[in-house]
């Protein structure tokens, strides 16, 4: 048996993607050519709070977004850098998620930030839990965080994601899906338990919808794919 783990991006490579995003906003984007997919003054869209309407934003914007929200106020963001299963979203505001495989991996700017996410599954052959092709699948997460006054904190809990059979009819901001419902659950060993929900197509079990509790007493990180971007 073999153990898989699916890291968060190596920190120098977090560090500069991060800086290249901080100077497109301070208008000196030219040493950062290739950080960003996207044409700078269209994928950044406002943020904490948005009133416009998500589904149009992401009609009128041809590039990968996202509609995310931390309890109840967010808005649509644009793919602002991928490598490989790491996407990142940057705000307005200079908040950044990063997702791996459309898990949550990372945050910076907020609060209180995830600093990293370790997933491991028994024989996961390279294969995340989320897309492997069975209804209930157990593995490990570990996670670290900051609190506002920049303290680390880490947590390991044991997890459990069950899969339903059925698709059901999800709506996002430019389609509605037929997708399978699939409940998380960590039971952390110095914590309470926490429970999330996501989204996953029934064919190749990308994620499309998550909504999620990072850690235990965290905020609620609710996001919905508009523009996919694979």
């Amino acid at each position: 048996m073999t153990v898989t783990r699916y890291r968060y991006l190596e920190k120098n490579r977090f560090r500069a993607v991060f800086l290249c995003l901080a100077i497109v906003f301070a208008g000196l984007a030219s040493g950062c050519a290739g950080v960003a997919n996207t044409p700078v003054v269209s994928t950044f869209a406002a943020f904490f709070p948005s009133d416009e309407d998500v589904s149009a934003q992401a009609a009128d914007i041809p590039y990968a977004s996202i509609d995310l929200t931390i309890a109840g106020s967010g808005g649509l963001l644009a793919l602002s850098e991928q490598s490989g299963g790491l996407t990142f979203w940057q705000t307005s505001g200079n908040q950044a998620f990063v997702f791996r495989n459309g898990y949550l991996d990372a945050t910076r700017g907020l609060p209180i930030d995830l600093e990293s996410t370790e997933v491991a599954m028994q024989g996961a052959d390279g294969v995340a839990p989320w897309q492997a092709d069975q209804n209930e699948i157990h593995y490990r997460v570990v996670r670290t965080w900051s609190d506002e006054d920049g303290e680390l904190h880490s947590g390991r809990a044991d997890a459990t994601l069950v899969c339903r059979n059925d698709s059901e009819r999800v709506e996002l901001p430019l389609a509605t899906l037929g997708l399978q419902r699939c409940d998380e659950t960590l039971r952390w060993a110095d914590g309470p338990t926490t429970h999330s929900t996501l989204w996953r197509d029934p064919g190749d079990r990308r994620l499309w919808a998550v909504d999620t509790v990072a850690w235990p007493g965290g905020d609620r990180i609710v996001w919905r794919v508009a523009r996919p971007w694979w």
